[in-house]
């Protein structure tokens, strides 16, 4: 069963600025709207343009002293608990109507699915020596990942090959593989001193493993 078109709630608190234009823009999509009049709303467009004007407002003095600070938070939830009862008014007002949910100003969802693909190239991890026979990994954000493995290891002529839902290591050298998955950001240690560690890494989704980085390699430090 398709889901129900709703007003999405697509501001966040601490994109001060932006949150504040929005409350004012969907202020402006209320008034005199034919489609929002019975029941009114529940933050009335007035109402709810003051406070966001009043968010944009404070926003140039909100670091000077603890007053300002508490006083430009309290306009900050106060706007944004404004926005979420108007919101949520014009899903239930609209019935799943999107041209009704954009004519108040809003971003409507959609009812169709969308299906996750595979992923594309993983991006070159970038690496950092700690000391203490540890290295760091990064890897920049990945556009539709939710998990991200860091493979390292000792022998430069290792072949690591990846499919959907499989990761194969293999080094003719004898060499050490270390992987860890979850974060873009790894440590890992246990390496020999003074020896070149390289690394790999892979995003992950809905459909399984993506394809793999291209290597990079840096030099061990000891404490």
């Amino acid at each position: 069963m398709p889901k129900k078109i709703i007003a999405l709630k697509n501001w966040k608190k601490r994109a001060y600025l932006a949150m504040g234009a929005i409350a004012k823009s969907i202020a402006t999509g209320l008034t005199g709207n034919a489609n929002f009049t019975t029941p009114a709303p529940p933050v009335t467009p007035v109402a709810l343009a003051a406070a966001g004007q009043l968010v944009i407002d404070l926003h140039p003095t909100r670091n000077n002293g603890p007053s300002n600070k508490t006083t430009f938070k309290n306009a900050v939830n106060d706007c944004n608990d404004k926005m979420v009862l108007d919101v949520d008014y014009i899903s239930e007002q609209a019935g799943g109507d999107a041209l009704k949910i954009e004519s108040a100003n809003c971003v409507a969802s959609t009812n169709t699915k969308v299906t996750p693909v595979r992923l594309g190239n993983t991006p070159t991890p970038a690496l950092k020596p700690l000391g203490g026979n540890r290295v760091q990994s990064k890897v920049k954000k990945m556009v539709g990942s939710k998990m991200m493995t860091h493979i390292f290891y000792d022998d430069p002529e290792s072949v690591i090959t990846v499919d959907i839902d499989t990761i194969s290591m293999t080094s003719a050298h004898g060499g050490s593989f270390f992987m860890t998955s979850g974060s873009l950001t790894k440590e890992m240690g246990g390496f020999t001193a003074n020896k070149k560690i390289y690394c790999v890494t892979v995003g992950k989704n809905k459909v399984g493993y993506g394809n793999l980085s291209s290597p990079n390699s840096t030099g061990v430090l000891v404490k």
